[in-house]
Protein backbone atom coordinates (compact mmCIF):
# COMPACT_ATOMS: atom_id res chain seq x y z
CA UNK A 1 0.00 0.00 0.00
CA UNK A 2 2.84 2.65 0.67
CA UNK A 3 4.42 1.65 -2.65
CA UNK A 4 1.62 2.42 -4.20
CA UNK A 5 0.81 5.53 -2.71
CA UNK A 6 4.75 6.78 -3.45
CA UNK A 7 3.80 5.31 -7.18
CA UNK A 8 1.19 7.49 -6.90
CA UNK A 9 2.82 10.64 -5.59
CA UNK A 10 5.92 10.05 -7.96
CA UNK A 11 4.02 11.42 -10.88
CA UNK A 12 5.72 12.51 -13.98
CA UNK A 13 5.86 15.56 -13.12
CA UNK A 14 7.17 15.54 -9.63
CA UNK A 15 9.67 12.99 -11.34
CA UNK A 16 11.11 15.43 -13.15
CA UNK A 17 11.58 17.74 -10.80
CA UNK A 18 13.47 15.40 -8.85
CA UNK A 19 15.81 14.73 -11.90
CA UNK A 20 19.07 16.33 -11.34
CA UNK A 21 20.04 19.00 -13.18
CA UNK A 22 23.78 19.73 -14.28
CA UNK A 23 24.34 21.60 -10.84
CA UNK A 24 22.05 19.88 -8.47
CA UNK A 25 20.21 22.75 -6.48
CA UNK A 26 20.15 21.41 -2.86
CA UNK A 27 17.16 23.92 -1.94
CA UNK A 28 15.27 22.86 -4.79
CA UNK A 29 15.92 19.24 -4.01
CA UNK A 30 14.69 19.99 -0.84
CA UNK A 31 12.13 21.55 -1.75
CA UNK A 32 10.96 18.53 -4.02
CA UNK A 33 10.79 15.89 -1.43
CA UNK A 34 9.26 18.30 1.20
CA UNK A 35 6.13 18.51 -1.67
CA UNK A 36 6.37 14.88 -1.73
CA UNK A 37 5.61 14.49 1.89
CA UNK A 38 3.25 17.34 1.71
CA UNK A 39 1.29 16.13 -0.82
CA UNK A 40 0.75 12.46 1.01
CA UNK A 41 0.12 14.23 4.46
CA UNK A 42 -2.75 16.35 2.68
CA UNK A 43 -4.15 13.52 0.36
CA UNK A 44 -3.20 15.70 -2.67
CA UNK A 45 -3.60 14.47 -5.95
CA UNK A 46 -3.54 15.79 -9.64
CA UNK A 47 -4.98 14.78 -12.78
CA UNK A 48 -2.88 16.74 -14.79
CA UNK A 49 1.00 17.03 -15.26
CA UNK A 50 0.99 21.03 -15.81
CA UNK A 51 -1.69 21.03 -12.85
CA UNK A 52 1.21 19.30 -10.36
CA UNK A 53 4.03 21.34 -11.70
CA UNK A 54 2.28 24.83 -10.94
CA UNK A 55 1.04 23.65 -7.74
CA UNK A 56 4.54 22.86 -7.17
CA UNK A 57 5.49 26.27 -7.86
CA UNK A 58 2.64 27.25 -5.58
CA UNK A 59 4.30 25.31 -2.60
CA UNK A 60 8.12 26.68 -3.57
CA UNK A 61 6.66 30.50 -3.26
CA UNK A 62 5.31 29.24 0.18
CA UNK A 63 8.04 27.74 1.32
CA UNK A 64 10.07 30.73 0.49
CA UNK A 65 7.50 33.17 1.88
CA UNK A 66 7.58 31.21 5.14
CA UNK A 67 11.51 30.84 5.40
CA UNK A 68 11.97 35.14 4.83
CA UNK A 69 8.71 35.56 7.50
CA UNK A 70 10.70 33.32 9.92
CA UNK A 71 14.11 35.41 9.16
CA UNK A 72 12.32 38.25 9.38
CA UNK A 73 10.84 37.15 13.26
CA UNK A 74 7.09 37.09 11.93
CA UNK A 75 5.03 34.61 13.17
CA UNK A 76 3.97 32.86 10.37
CA UNK A 77 1.76 29.63 10.40
CA UNK A 78 4.02 27.34 8.33
CA UNK A 79 3.72 24.72 5.75
CA UNK A 80 0.02 23.88 5.64
CA UNK A 81 -2.75 22.46 3.77
CA UNK A 82 -3.28 25.76 2.20
CA UNK A 83 0.69 26.12 1.28
CA UNK A 84 -0.21 25.29 -2.51
CA UNK A 85 -2.74 28.36 -2.94
CA UNK A 86 -2.16 31.97 -4.50
CA UNK A 87 -2.04 33.88 -1.23
CA UNK A 88 -5.37 36.02 -3.21
CA UNK A 89 -7.25 33.12 -3.37
CA UNK A 90 -6.52 32.22 0.89
CA UNK A 91 -7.61 36.02 1.82
CA UNK A 92 -10.95 35.91 -0.62
CA UNK A 93 -11.67 32.56 1.02
CA UNK A 94 -11.17 34.01 4.70
CA UNK A 95 -13.75 37.03 4.05
CA UNK A 96 -16.89 34.54 4.59
CA UNK A 97 -17.14 33.63 0.93
CA UNK A 98 -17.82 35.96 -1.87
CA UNK A 99 -19.10 39.16 -2.22
CA UNK A 100 -21.82 40.37 -3.70
CA UNK A 101 -19.45 41.94 -6.19
CA UNK A 102 -17.09 38.89 -6.60
CA UNK A 103 -19.23 37.13 -9.16
CA UNK A 104 -18.66 40.47 -11.62
CA UNK A 105 -14.90 40.95 -10.77
CA UNK A 106 -14.37 36.77 -11.47
CA UNK A 107 -16.23 37.33 -15.02
CA UNK A 108 -14.27 40.47 -15.41
CA UNK A 109 -11.06 38.70 -14.60
CA UNK A 110 -11.83 35.72 -17.07
CA UNK A 111 -12.40 38.31 -19.99
CA UNK A 112 -9.03 40.04 -18.88
CA UNK A 113 -7.02 36.44 -18.80
CA UNK A 114 -8.21 35.37 -22.15
CA UNK A 115 -7.20 38.86 -23.97
CA UNK A 116 -4.05 38.80 -21.88
CA UNK A 117 -3.16 35.39 -22.81
CA UNK A 118 -3.69 36.42 -26.31
CA UNK A 119 -0.84 39.34 -25.87
CA UNK A 120 1.78 37.18 -24.16
CA UNK A 121 1.26 34.21 -26.16
CA UNK A 122 0.69 31.67 -23.36
CA UNK A 123 -0.60 28.29 -23.97
CA UNK A 124 -0.64 25.58 -21.32
CA UNK A 125 -0.15 22.07 -21.33
CA UNK A 126 -3.24 20.92 -19.83
CA UNK A 127 -6.69 22.35 -18.44
CA UNK A 128 -5.18 21.66 -14.70
CA UNK A 129 -2.41 23.93 -15.31
CA UNK A 130 -4.91 26.51 -17.03
CA UNK A 131 -7.02 26.78 -13.97
CA UNK A 132 -4.12 27.36 -11.54
CA UNK A 133 -2.16 29.92 -13.25
CA UNK A 134 -5.48 31.39 -13.87
CA UNK A 135 -5.75 31.55 -10.29
CA UNK A 136 -2.70 33.06 -9.72
CA UNK A 137 -3.14 35.78 -12.41
CA UNK A 138 -6.51 36.27 -10.79
CA UNK A 139 -4.79 36.94 -7.18
CA UNK A 140 -1.90 39.49 -8.77
CA UNK A 141 -4.93 40.94 -10.55
CA UNK A 142 -6.04 41.75 -6.92
CA UNK A 143 -2.31 43.17 -6.02
CA UNK A 144 -2.14 45.22 -9.23
CA UNK A 145 -5.76 46.27 -8.26
CA UNK A 146 -4.59 47.36 -4.49
CA UNK A 147 -1.42 48.84 -6.52
CA UNK A 148 -3.15 51.41 -8.27
CA UNK A 149 -5.73 52.41 -5.23
CA UNK A 150 -2.83 52.84 -3.21
CA UNK A 151 -1.20 55.03 -5.96
CA UNK A 152 -4.13 57.78 -5.76
CA UNK A 153 -3.89 58.38 -9.44
CA UNK A 154 -0.09 58.52 -10.03
CA UNK A 155 1.09 55.97 -11.20
CA UNK A 156 -0.85 53.15 -13.15
CA UNK A 157 -0.21 49.48 -12.81
CA UNK A 158 -0.97 46.40 -15.02
CA UNK A 159 -0.25 42.83 -15.35
CA UNK A 160 2.66 42.00 -17.54
CA UNK A 161 4.10 38.75 -18.95
CA UNK A 162 4.46 37.18 -15.37
CA UNK A 163 0.92 38.02 -14.45
CA UNK A 164 0.40 34.26 -14.05
CA UNK A 165 3.47 33.44 -11.95
CA UNK A 166 4.29 33.15 -8.46
CA UNK A 167 6.77 35.25 -6.63
CA UNK A 168 9.30 33.05 -6.70
CA UNK A 169 9.24 32.24 -10.41
CA UNK A 170 9.49 35.92 -10.67
CA UNK A 171 12.46 35.99 -8.92
CA UNK A 172 14.31 33.34 -10.93
CA UNK A 173 13.10 34.72 -15.00
CA UNK A 174 14.61 38.13 -13.13
CA UNK A 175 17.24 36.35 -12.07
CA UNK A 176 18.16 34.84 -15.32
CA UNK A 177 18.47 38.43 -16.84
CA UNK A 178 21.78 38.92 -15.29
CA UNK A 179 22.96 42.11 -17.82
CA UNK A 180 19.64 43.67 -17.59
CA UNK A 181 19.85 47.01 -15.81
CA UNK A 182 17.76 47.22 -12.65
CA UNK A 183 16.06 50.41 -14.13
CA UNK A 184 14.95 48.48 -16.75
CA UNK A 185 12.92 45.79 -14.74
CA UNK A 186 8.93 45.96 -13.95
CA UNK A 187 8.66 46.97 -10.25
CA UNK A 188 7.98 42.92 -9.54
CA UNK A 189 11.31 42.33 -11.02
CA UNK A 190 12.75 45.01 -8.68
CA UNK A 191 11.24 43.51 -5.38
CA UNK A 192 12.05 40.11 -6.94
CA UNK A 193 15.37 40.52 -7.36
CA UNK A 194 15.48 42.23 -4.12
CA UNK A 195 14.16 39.66 -2.49
CA UNK A 196 10.65 42.06 -1.71
CA UNK A 197 7.31 40.33 -2.32
CA UNK A 198 4.86 43.26 -4.25
CA UNK A 199 2.82 43.62 -1.29
CA UNK A 200 5.64 45.16 -0.11
CA UNK A 201 5.69 47.79 -2.89
CA UNK A 202 1.76 48.53 -2.22
CA UNK A 203 3.04 49.64 2.06
CA UNK A 204 5.83 51.28 0.56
Amino acid sequence: MATALLMLLLSPALLMLLVPSEAPDAYEQETCQMFVEWKAKYRKTYKYTGEEECWYALFKDARRRVARDNAAGVTSSGLNGLSGHASGEIFVGYGGGPRMEEGSYEEETRRIFVGWKAKYGKTYRDVGEKECRYNLFKANRRVVVELNVAADGETAYGLNQFGDLTNEEVRESCDRRGGEMVGKLSARCQAAVAGDTIHELIRS
